[in-house]
This record gives structure tokens, sequence and C-alpha cells, in this order.
């Protein structure tokens, strides 16, 4: 059984590189570390809990999750142990740290939202930074003795690598960060009309100008790295399920690149819900996209990709649609672990129509209980979650990426 929930986790969960100058996978260096440590080496068993986890939720099998959480348990211990060592700040403790709570995230239930931001401080504590995205990602840019072999992987440059396609990206979301931040501070302590009116004086020009950094990054993205449209959709219905809002289906090179593709679309639908919220300047006449309609044709091409992201077979998805009312062969749950924070996000926007605001819910929903992602169904429910919690979620999920 040991053997066949790794091979379980590797196939789930590890997106290999598809495309050297293009993609960077998921989690696609664990299979070679695993293979290097021993199939009996703890970060192995950080797989196996992940596989088990997984499985026991979809297949309602208590005695998976409970072999999952001695596992857990296990490595725990582990780390306590490895941290008080020389070695504590090693890439095969990072690697389990970022496992962990990747495994925390799978087994949270509607009422329990889990324990991955313990992990995310962990990843932090052993990379020796703050523990927020934003100093992850500098720390990934600038370079970190643990990281150093995935600065290829987003495009840093080196003697023999070229720029690659995301550092663009990252830096955009760098300098994002606080200033979201900021506006949510703002606005949760109910100011008055003049605050807001200086505010907007103040943030409004740069939120301005990272909104049209983020659809630059889209435009002068290469062919073969867009979208391609394979099938226009299918037909209107109420209340559809996972997989079936009307409209078109996009295919991607890989996991990896759809899921840059949707942070870039995310980000712009917050800008643009931002902006919103803020009265009009007038240093805004030169400005004149109208911020709804963005906003929408974004979570339009997010729409688009959830077949892809959430199936197992678009063809089979794509033969089947109209004999059923949402997807039925579930995918690989990288997929969705992939996307669902982004559609969470997007969930509670107030820019964007209620209908699909709703449709993002019932995709977590289904997420949870066909892709085994206890988190999802946990995002759909939930309100009022804590920022740092949905952060730190994004985090660990970064770190695969680079993995």
């Amino acid at each position: 059984m040991r053997k066949f929930a790794l091979q379980a986790f590797f196939y789930d969960y590890c997106i290999p590189t598809s495309h050297s100058s293009l993609s960077g996978g998921f989690l696609s260096g664990l299979e070679p570390m695993v293979r290097n440590l021993g199939l009996d080496s703890p970060v192995a068993d950080a797989c196996r809990a992940a596989a088990f986890a997984s499985h026991g939720i979809k297949l309602h099998r208590k005695f998976l999750i409970y072999q999952a959480e001695i596992l857990h348990q296990n490595l725990l211990r582990h780390l306590a142990l490895r941290i008080q060592t020389p070695a504590a700040n090693s890439k095969e403790n990072l690697t389990i740290a970022v496992l962990l709570g990747l495994y925390q995230m799978i087994i949270s239930e509607e009422n329990n939202p889990g324990h991955h931001t313990a992990h995310a401080a962990g990843v932090a504590a052993i990379l020796q930074i703050d523990n927020n995205y934003s100093r992850v990602l500098q720390t990934v840019l600038t370079g970190h003795p643990l990281l150093l072999g995935s600065r290829q992987k987003i495009g840093i440059p080196s003697p023999r690598v070229e720029i690659g396609i995301d550092r663009w990206l990252l830096n955009i979301l760098i300098k994002f960060s606080p200033m979201w931040k900021r506006m949510e501070a703002f606005f949760a302590g109910v100011p008055n009309a003049q605050d807001i009116f200086d505010l907007a004086l103040d943030i409004k020009p740069e939120l301005i100008i990272l909104d049209r950094e983020l659809e630059d990054w889209q435009k002068s993205q290469k062919e073969e790295f867009k979208p391609v449209t394979i099938d226009s959709g299918v037909p209107p219905s109420i209340n559809p399920g996972a997989g079936y809002y009307p409209g078109r289906v996009d295919m991607y090179i890989d996991l990896y690149v759809a899921t840059l593709w949707n942070i870039s679309r995310i980000a712009l639908c917050i800008l643009k819900n931002l902006m919103a919220r803020l009265p009009t300047m007038p240093s805004d006449d030169s400005y004149s996209e109208p911020d709804q309609q963005t906003a929408f044709h974004m979570a339009e091409d997010m729409i688009a990709s959830l077949p892809y992201h959430l199936s197992e077979d678009l063809q089979i998805f794509l033969k089947d649609r109209h004999k059923h009312t949402k997807i039925t062969n579930p995918g690989r749950p990288a997929g969705g672990l992939l996307i669902m924070h982004a559609i969470h996000a997007a969930s509670r926007l107030e820019i964007l129509p209620l209908d699909m605001r709703e449709y993002f819910e019932t995709c977590l929903t289904w997420m949870g209980k066909r892709m085994g992602i206890g988190q999802a169904a946990f995002l759909a429910e939930a309100s009022g979650i804590d920022s740092k919690y949905l952060m730190d979620g994004w985090l660990l999920i970064l770190l695969g990426l680079l993995v």
C-alpha cells in the first residue's frame, strides 16, 4: 500500500515540466528527489501522507485518513528534531514543510480550516525570512541557497538562462501586495467620504500603473504560451455544475502555464474591484477601460480554463458535455489545488455578477468532494476568512511551483 500511495501522489500532484523555456511544472523535482533520498525517506512519507488523505476523502475511507495522520505526526516529530541540528535549513526540510502544508490543505473540512499556516511559518523559518508571500517572492528573485535550483524555473537570468516568462509577473505581484493590504485595512475601518477621496488621490495612480502592467504582461506573451480555444462551450443552464458554465473551453501547454495566466487574471480582477471602490479622479481621464467589463472578461477567461484544470481528459469532457450537468471525470487534484485560491478570491468580488460568483463556489465544493481537496470545500462555505490564511496557502502553492 505504501508503494501504491507514493505512485498515486506522483501522478496526482507532480506535474513535470512540459517545455523547458515556458513551464516549470508543479512539484516537478519531487520524484527525482524521492528516488535519490530513498523510498522510505521522510520526503517520501510526506508524499504518502498527502496521497492517503486525498484518496481517503474521495473514497470516504477513514482508514486511509488515519494512516495519513500517523505519517503526519511522525513527520512533525522528525522536523522538530531536525531543526535543532546544523542541517535544519536544508532543501529536504523545506520540501517536507511544503508537503505537510499541502497535506493540511487537503484534510481541511468545512468546519475545520486546517493548520497549513503553521507549516507556512515553518517554511519561512527554514528560509530565515519573514513569513509573508511577498518576502518569499523577493527571496526567490534575489536568490537563496535553498531556492537556487528554482531560479531558472522562473526565468531569472544566469550566464546560461534567458529572462523567462514570469519574472515580470512576480515583480508586479510584489508591488501589488502592500497596496492591496493597505486598502483592505483601510476599508475595514469604515472610512468617511473625505478619507476615501484622500486615499484615491494617493493610491489610484499606482493601481492604474499596475493594472496596465498586468495587461501588458498578458499581451506580451508568446503565442505558444497563450491559451487555445478548443470549443465554444456548453449552452446556458440554471445552476451549472463544475465545468458547465456557458462559454468557451480553453486548453494550455500544461497546468503551470494555466496557473500563471489565472494568477494574472485574478490580480487584474482584484485591482479592478479595488479601483471600483474609489471615486473617479481628474487624473483618470486618460484611463477609460471600464473596470467591471475587464473584470468580467478576466473571470470568463478563468472559467474557460476550469475544464482544463478539473477534468481528467478534455476530449472526453467535450464529447460527453451534452450528457451531463457537471464534470464526471475528475482530473488530477493538482489542477484544483492550483486554481482554488484564485476562484475563491473571485467568488468574493462584488464587481463580478452574482451567478458567476456562485458558480465559482459550486466548483470549489465539487473540488472538495471529487478531487479530495478539503480546503476547497471550506473556502466555498466559509465567510470572513483571514487574509493571512489565504496568503499562506498561496505561498505554499507558489513554492510547489518552484520545487
